[in-house]
């Protein structure tokens, strides 16, 4: 396998070394952990076996340079540190020095080469042609050749003339160096924006996936809710339906045998009355007078038909026109789990300034004096009141109706929360709240406060909780419109967070929250 290979077009050449032999690692100096790459190396020199000591080459070099620089006075920045010739084709290493291109590719062919000033390693280092540097050291060597014959006389100006061109090399280098180190940073920025970008795009990869699960678990959870509800219309439906094509049935039944009955004595008044029209005789006569009398007595005590169609029209609409919807809707209840709760407040820990009602559902403000004390179990340092019970499982929902004039804090805490020291509404310090402000803005006090504006105040808040679902949602009860919901794990007792916070100080103020009652 080849270490190294080069390519030529459109009169620029680069050479890339492969690292198919890896020499030993360098030491690398990180500034910090964000640091993705690393900066230049340092390395101390070292020598290799069967080859020559470094103050040996130096030697070398520094003996043909002098030769060289006798002969055409040619500055030492023009000489190839590796042939020691005036350059040909010069490359720009990566470590800021130059060398031919003939001598780069024959150096790479070496095991573990590195470059002859610095001894830096050559495998991972980019090159270019430094076409300046060339042209630069042919004009000197050109001019060097044509004024040997005449070096003497123009020795002064040649020598000015070099010393100037040794400056404009000095400063190319110099120049070249500082683009190398702009284009290092440019590099490392690079590679910064493009790992960060990688990195969001596998972000939001993942987040498309687990928002496909979600709406397929979603979706699943919405299926199994209704298919209760269904199947209980569905059979009270249906049963309803089999009782009254029963009863219809049983209707026609009786109805039927009623016809059969009065049929079987309209043919026997038929054929009494062909009997008694027949018969000419006096004799014949008296008894069917006396047959006519007895029928017609029999006719008026007999009530025909039993099962008229008013009786049974008045008894299926009744049974199967009422109010349907309203008993199904009341045996609906024993299969229903809507998870309805009816949280109290606690006397026990609100504020003392909050005055509760007799059934503990109703809380107004009630200043008075009254002395603080340390441990208590009440709040002494905000307006708050927690309700009872306490969840720790479950699915749990109720509903808090708020007054026209009334700001508030409301949602779920921990039972553990402080009562007498400060705390932040903030989902760290166990409150999951969201605060009613003005007439129209609700904010979620989440990790970050999130703000909602409604088009007028809700009269009333409903807020569910599903303990295993680390859920807490909050709702437009009127509306059922969804306004926020906060995601956790739960880890001890929760319990129903309430607290009035822009009462004014010394002012009584009436029933500021209540807990809706509601009952199915």
């Amino acid at each position: 396998m080849d270490t190294g290979n080069a390519e030529m077009s459109g009169g620029k050449t680069s050479i890339c070394l492969k690292d198919s032999i890896c020499p030993d690692p360098p030491e690398e100096e990180w500034v910090t952990r964000e640091c993705l790459v690393p900066l230049r190396e340092k390395r101390k020199p070292t020598e290799k076996r069967g080859a020559p000591s470094k103050w040996l080459m130096k030697d070398t070099r520094e003996e043909k340079k002098w030769k060289m620089l006798e002969s055409f006075d040619l500055p030492e920045q023009l000489v190839c540190p590796l042939c020691l010739e005036a350059f040909m084709d010069p490359m720009l290493l990566d470590c800021g020095h130059n060398m031919c291109h003939l001598c780069l590719l024959s150096l790479s062919q070496q095991l573990s080469a590195s470059c002859p000033l610095c001894l830096k390693s050559l495998s991972g280092q980019k090159c270019k042609a430094n076409h300046a540097l060339g042209s630069l050291a042919q004009q000197i060597k050109e001019a060097g050749s044509a004024q040997s014959a005449d070096q003497h006389l123009n020795s002064c100006k040649t020598g000015q003339w070099l010393r100037e061109q040794a400056s404009c090399v000095a400063q190319l280098n110099v120049s070249v160096e500082k683009d190398s180190d702009d284009l290092e940073d440019d590099l490392v920025e690079l590679q910064t924006q493009f790992k960060h970008l990688k990195g969001q795009c596998k972000l939001q990869e993942q987040s498309m996936s687990k928002l496909s699960e979600m709406a397929s678990r979603l979706d699943q959870h919405l299926e199994s809710e209704f298919s209760i509800l269904q199947r209980f219309l569905q059979e009270r439906k249906e049963k309803l339906q089999r009782e009254l094509h029963k009863d219809v049935t049983e209707a026609k039944r009786l109805m039927d045998e009623e016809l059969k009955k009065m049929r079987e004595k309209c043919q026997s008044m038929e054929e009494a009355v062909g009997r008694i029209t027949g018969d000419n005789g006096s004799s014949a006569s008296g008894k069917g007078i006396q047959f006519l009398t007895n029928r017609c007595g029999e006719g008026q005590n007999t009530d025909f038909p039993k099962w008229s169609l008013d009786k049974i029209e008045s008894r299926l609409l009744g049974q199967f026109r009422g109010p349907v919807q309203f008993a199904a809707w009341r045996d609906m209840r024993d299969v229903l789990e809507p998870g309805l709760s009816c949280p109290r407040l606690d006397p026990g820990v609100a504020h003392p300034d909050l005055l509760l009602s007799e059934g503990h559902c109703r809380i107004s403000y009630f200043p008075r004096s009254w002395e603080s004390t340390l441990n208590t179990p009440r709040f002494t340092q905000y307006l708050v009141a927690l309700g009872t019970p306490k969840y720790k499982s479950g699915k749990h929902y109720w509903e808090l109706e708020i007054g026209m004039d009334t700001e508030c804090d409301i949602g779920v805490s921990l039972d553990t929360i402080s009562r007498n020291d400060p705390f932040a509404l903030h989902p760290d310090d166990g409150c999951w709240v969201c605060s009613i402000r003005g007439d129209q803005h609700i904010v979620a006090f989440d990790s970050s406060p999130r703000i909602f504006l409604q088009q007028k105040k809700p009269k009333r808040i409903g807020i569910y909780l599903g303990y295993e679902e680390g859920q807490i949602s909050f709702y437009n009860a009127q509306t059922m419109g969804h306004i926020y919901t906060f995601r956790a794990t739960f880890q001890g007792d929760l319990r129903a967070y309430i607290s009035p916070c822009s009462v004014t100080d010394g002012e009584r103020c009436e029933q500021l929250l209540r807990v809706f009652q509601q009952n199915l």
